[in-house]
């Protein structure tokens, strides 16, 4: 075999490995961002915990939270779902999270982490109220029997 042909060869060889490996790499970033774990998930099984005192009060609000923007939610403007949630909120908002939360290492980072909670579900459930509402009526309308 030529000089020439052989260094065509591995020329040809040396790109089709390189190309390969940059398929295989696409292909391995693509599945993991696919069916990998949420960002926002790996960085919350990665972060430090609060001590129980705060975690318990965390997880109290919470829940809270949901509640006030699932029954804001339900309003017929975004006048009322905002009310509503300021109502749902400050009717179970605990006096004793910072008080118990300030002492512990990571409590300011997770009372940071509630508030920017709380801005979005009030956001979420004044958005809910205003676009879900109308289609939620338009289909209840079809039940025998439901108010309209």
């Amino acid at each position: 075999m030529p000089r020439n042909k052989r260094v065509t060869r591995v020329v040809y060889g040396v790109y089709v490995v390189v190309v390969a490996a940059f398929v295989v790499s696409n292909i391995a970033q693509v599945a993991s961002a696919l069916f990998g774990e949420p960002d926002g998930a790996a960085a919350a099984q990665s972060a430090p915990k609060v001590g129980p005192a705060c975690a318990k009060i965390l997880g109290e609000q919470l829940a809270a939270i949901e509640e006030a923007r699932q029954r804001a939610s339900a309003e017929a403007t975004a006048e009322a779902a905002k009310a509503r949630y300021e109502t749902e909120r400050s009717a179970t908002r605990s006096p004793e999270l910072e008080r118990v939360c300030s002492g512990d290492p990571r409590g300011d980072a997770a009372r940071a982490s509630l508030a920017r909670l709380e801005r979005v579900a009030e956001s979420q459930a004044v958005r809910t109220a205003t676009e879900l509402r109308p289609v939620r009526l338009s289909a209840q309308s079809f039940i025998s029997g439901h108010p309209r």
